[in-house]
């Protein structure tokens, strides 16, 4: 009864689970033991029901967190080659003055369309960030973004970076460097490297050797998320986030065009239609939108403290849900709010600077050396491996007898292997 004796002291109680995963972490929770205590469990035996499911669920969302980085760390660790192998120019974005300008980050989600004549009539009021999947859409409509930001690492992001009206643009490309990205794009267009605060030694080193000055990002789970964090590192002006739903739509997820949905109606037939499959791409999309939704509501109060400057827009559209105290307003209310700050050229703000692109000159062939020769040092370091392989790391931290300890020893080294070739054939000649 005295919680104070204790580091930590949860209760019995829905969404126990997730406050033990955020208290511990899935690495911590796959490598702990829980216990009764009998006369306890005795006294308290539908608490005690209750607590084991929710234990039960944290170590399950432990177990699949585990699994999906292992899968992803390496999608991540090829793209990231592939990038450093290929990038051709790049830019970075200069944070040392804050510009007091507007943003505005266009997203995709459907209540965008309502907005886009408003947004090419005071395309001048602000710098417009525009996520991969809302490109499209305000391109064929006249509107050229200052720059266009993807950090998927998915196979499917490259399909919003490979259409022929992205060769119209002259917007630079704002890439995660574990991003997804089609080479020609990445060798062509002038990309702003993003590189995450939390990115690997493996990562700094080989962009650092190259030559590539990279711009830091904030690690999210959302592409508009990360948009956020890095708008607010470059203006202290107003932010405003368009077309950011973060609900399941009626009938297309997207604005239309996407270039999702150009490449899946192709595959439509009278057995398999449109309709049956916005249908389930609808309720399929609730949980990860839910998730997304979430953070941006736990983190509402961080972004408007201590001065309201974040806010949701669209010309009247009903959302289905809020955005915590991100505030929700039309454009009458935009114009107001810009007021003061107007376009740059009227009042002479200062700019949100971009600097010019920058060419690499190393070929093909020294970078490829660059990459694997980093790949091997990395390998021998053991966060990197926890990062790469982290079911197996835990797997021999946890063994004590030897024989079985050496087993997984020799597994981990046969994973570093196959895993240099896959880089090797990733890369390409």
């Amino acid at each position: 009864m005295h919680d104070g004796l204790w580091d930590k002291t949860f209760f019995a109680k829905d969404g126990l689970d997730d406050e033990l995963f955020n208290a511990f972490g899935e690495e911590k929770l796959c490598s702990a033991i829980f216990a009764d205590w009998t006369p306890s469990k005795n006294a308290f035996p539908a608490e005690s029901e209750l607590s084991w499911r929710m234990i039960r669920s944290a170590v399950i969302k432990s177990r699949n967190v585990m699994a999906t980085r292992a899968h992803f760390s390496k999608r991540w660790l090829k793209n990231s080659a592939i990038f450093a192998a290929n990038v051709g120019q790049f830019s970075t974005i200069k944070n040392e003055k804050k510009s007091s300008r507007p943003i505005l980050i266009a997203a995709s989600g459907t209540s965008l369309e309502s907005s886009i004549k408003k947004i090419r009539e005071n395309r001048e009021s602000f710098f417009l960030i525009v996520v991969s999947s809302a490109f499209m859409p305000l391109s064929r409509n006249g509107i050229e973004p200052d720059f266009v930001i993807s950090t998927d690492g998915g196979y499917w992001a490259k399909k919003h970076l490979d259409f022929p009206t992205s060769e119209k643009s002259g917007a630079a490309l704002a890439l995660a460097i574990e991003g997804a990205a089609p080479r020609q794009v990445i060798k062509e267009k002038t990309t702003i490297p993003l590189l995450y605060d939390d990115a690997s030694t493996f990562q700094k080193r080989i962009l650092g050797r190259i030559g590539i000055e990279p711009t830091t990002a904030r690690r999210n789970g959302t592409v508009s998320g990360t948009a956020l964090e890095l708008a607010m590192a470059m203006s202290d002006g107003p932010i405003f986030l368009c077309g950011l739903d973060q609900a399941p739509a009626k009938g297309f997820q997207h604005t239309q065009p996407n270039a999702l949905e150009t490449a899946s109606e192709e595959k439509d037939t009278r057995l398999s239609t449109k309709e049956t499959r916005m249908t389930a791409s609808r309720f399929n999309s609730a949980q990860s939108l839910e998730i997304y939704r979430n953070w941006f509501i736990s983190n509402s109060k961080r972004f408007n403290t201590p001065t309201e400057r974040i806010f949701r827009l669209s010309d009247n559209f009903p959302f289905e849900f809020s955005l915590g105290i991100i505030r929700d307003i039309d454009w009458d209310e935009f114009g107001r709010i810009t007021k003061k700050h107007g376009a740059e050229k009227l009042h002479g703000e200062k700019p949100i600077e971009i600097g010019a692109a920058k060419k690499i000159d190393m070929d093909f062939g020294e970078r490829k050396t660059i990459i694997m020769e980093e790949l091997e040092k990395a390998l021998s370091d053991e966060k990197f491996l926890n990062e790469v392989f982290p079911m197996d790391v835990l797997m021999f931290k946890r063994e004590k007898d030897a024989a079985n300890k050496k087993a997984l020893e020799e597994k981990i080294d046969e994973k570093k292997r196959e895993l240099i070739s896959e880089i090797e054939k990733t890369i390409g000649k």
